[in-house]
């Protein structure tokens, strides 16, 4: 029985790679065909080598999404770290409303969010597309690190104070080794958000701005299969790269007593 479910689950997940491969080397393929007519690499060479703007997409969403990653993880590991870290009033009201962008329809967040940008001046560039992506990720950080902080026993920090530890040696030496896995799985989330985002891009970048995605949807709005199939497939490999080399960064880390990493 479990053979049966694992391989149901298989098939459900690789059932839809399969078919967008054969999309991208199809020379007609429709309902109700099971496989298509011909085969052909033409989509895949123009993509390639033809294409202008398919290496200047991917470099344009890698370093937007790096840097989502790395500010939203940085902002959340600090805001996270005070509400585990001190008690006060509205800390909970606090919690909730770091959540908020989660629960407004994208549409009405991000053009509230295009007109304050538009007063702000960082409408249509880069910093602009970054902040509207931070405002979708650092919810999702921030209870990644709050779970992380939560684990940490007070104790081990009171002893390294105790015994002269310096604050600088008390992160580097304590609480960035244990938070580690934290920091990879926060910025690889925040990154796969960033490199998946259309809307947003696509509203407060005005169309300057070119990512994968941007690049995606018009192939597969008009109908052109092959294209987008082959856009597709590039936008997942990357995805899978980076999630694979965060999770590999993660396991390598040391296990804590009372603070393991699995």
């Amino acid at each position: 029985m479990k053979k049966l479910i694992l391989f149901m689950i298989s098939f459900i997940i690789l059932f839809p790679l399969i078919l967008i491969f054969l999309l991208s080397i199809n020379t007609f393929y429709r309902y109700p065909s099971l496989l298509p007519k011909g085969f052909t690499l033409m989509s895949w060479k123009y993509n390639l080598f033809g294409n202008s703007l398919l290496y200047k997409s991917i470099l344009t969403s890698l370093l937007i999404g790096i840097l989502n990653g790395i500010f939203t993880s940085v902002i959340a590991m600090l805001s996270a770290r005070a509400l585990i870290k001190y008690k006060f009033i509205g800390q909970n009201s606090i919690k909730l409303l770091f959540s908020i962008p989660l629960f407004i329809p994208s549409i009405a967040l991000f053009i509230g969010i295009h007109s304050m940008m538009i007063k702000l001046n960082i409408i249509n560039t880069y910093l602009g597309v970054i902040i509207a992506h931070m405002l979708v990720s650092i919810p999702y950080s921030i209870n990644i690190f709050i779970a992380f902080f939560s684990g940490i026993n007070e104790d081990m920090e009171n002893a390294a104070i105790s015994l002269g530890s310096s604050t600088y040696k008390l992160y580097t030496r304590i609480i960035f080794p244990l938070i580690s896995p934290g920091i990879y799985l926060s910025f690889s989330i925040s990154f796969l958000i960033s490199f998946s985002e259309y809307f947003s891009t696509f509203l407060v970048g005005g169309g300057n701005i070119i990512t994968l995605p941007l690049l995606f949807y018009p192939y597969v709005s008009n109908g052109d299969s092959q294209n987008g199939a082959v856009i597709g497939i590039i936008f997942i490999i990357i995805n899978l790269l980076i999630f694979i080399f965060a999770e590999y960064l993660s396991r390598k880390k040391i296990k804590t007593e009372n603070y393991l990493f699995e």
